[in-house]
């Protein structure tokens, strides 16, 4: 059997694949078992932050497996400790709890909101059109109706407020609310980006109230928006953030940071992960976003992004469309669904991988090594098949 009749055999059917599988990668490019080349403008859904086969990534994989793969938390870690201390003295926060994924992450961030509570507080306010991941909890935190059917009912003490309304947000609230989390980008929602004005208003009015803000940067953190974290340009300090995806550059990581004044609840017994934060993972991990904040790429974020976005919307215009999104993380929305699955379709038979986002937009993100010419191909490329 071939790679397609196994997975059909033997792999339960939670994702509607493409009828392609690739063996190999190089920076942009990934390759399938023909060797057909492909240019890569979604990145593994925004985790292959330096592309594919980077030499930081796989000096990196090298250098730690010949040493230590994974012991248990029971233990103190080197290199967890390496990466915490680098993500703390970057972000606003204090402490880091690690995990492997953006829903695990999420997941510990409700759940520290919850110990956090103050007179029994346990509600929180999420987004309409926002994800927060597959777990009960963070799918019922989810402001999409489609991602909730057959698992209801969905967990007790979330609401969903309208993207860029403060008040709608405040009539959410109540004396029950202990959080608020928030995407800046929300890329499965559609690339819809939020307002700064309104970020301001809502983290303003958590701090009134004691309500944490929790920022879920689990796709636009490690540097996709132009800055390593997206609230750094939406002038807040998050009380939570989480992060995955990026993280890791392919390695799978997840991670919750959190200021002192909040951090200081998850106490002993109150969470864990087996894998969170080994040797492996953080030592891959620490190297990639080292070298994320320190070699200038972010610079490039900002130059190349507005260089995509200026053409891309350029091309909207002039088919009636529109075109959303700050630094490496765009979309173009469509008129519909179903121009939205056909132009994807046609860029993978002209080998370009591209994502979708919500329901009529197609996204894209590439790795953050992007070069000019790159995104020129892509243009060239969407423009004839559009």
């Amino acid at each position: 059997m071939n790679v397609f009749e196994k997975t059909n055999n033997c792999i339960m059917s939670t994702y509607k694949r493409f009828n392609v599988a690739f063996e190999k990668g190089s920076g942009v490019y990934l390759f399938d078992s023909n060797g057909n080349r492909y240019l890569d403008f979604l990145a593994g859904i925004a985790v292959n932050v330096l592309g594919h086969s980077h030499p930081v990534v796989i000096k990196a994989i090298e250098e730690q497996s010949k040493k230590l793969l994974h012991v248990s938390n029971l233990y103190y870690i080197e290199e967890q400790a390496e990466l915490a201390c680098y993500l703390t003295k970057i972000s606003c926060a204090d402490k880091v709890f690690f995990c492997n994924s953006g829903a695990e992450a999420n997941e510990a961030a409700i759940k520290l909101a919850r110990l956090y509570k103050k007179d029994n507080r346990y509600k929180i306010v999420s987004m309409k059109d926002s994800f927060h991941g597959r777990t009960m909890a963070t799918l019922s935190a989810t402001g999409q109706t489609k991602y909730h059917s057959g698992f209801e009912p969905m967990l007790d003490g979330f609401s969903y407020a309208e993207f860029n309304n403060f008040d709608d947000f405040k009539s959410r609230v109540d004396d029950k609310t202990c959080a608020v989390i928030v995407e800046f980008v929300q890329g499965e929602g559609g690339i819809n980006v939020a307002d700064r004005v309104y970020i301001e208003k809502v983290y303003d009015y958590c701090k009134s109230k004691d309500i944490l803000f929790i920022a879920d940067e689990v796709q636009t953190g490690i540097g996709r928006t132009g800055s390593f974290f997206s609230y750094e340009q939406f002038g807040i300090e998050p009380d939570i953030i989480t992060l995955s995806k990026a993280l890791g550059g392919g390695i799978p990581i997840g991670a919750m940071l959190a200021k002192d004044e909040v951090a200081q609840y998850f106490t002993f017994g109150t969470h864990g992960s087996t894998f969170g934060g080994n040797p492996f993972a953080s030592y891959v991990s620490y190297n990639v976003i080292k070298y994320i904040n320190e070699s200038g790429l972010l610079d490039r974020v900002n130059e190349l992004g507005d260089y995509f976005f200026e053409r891309l919307s350029d091309i909207a215009d002039k088919n009636g469309l529109s075109a959303q999104g700050i630094g490496l993380i765009l979309g173009l929305k469509m008129n519909n669904g179903k121009e939205a699955d056909s132009l994807i379709k046609k860029l993978l038979e002209k080998r370009v991988l591209v994502g979708k986002a919500g329901d009529s937009t197609v996204r894209f993100e590439p790795p953050l090594i992007v070069e000019k010419e790159h995104i020129d191909e892509f243009l060239s490329v969407l423009e004839s098949v559009i």
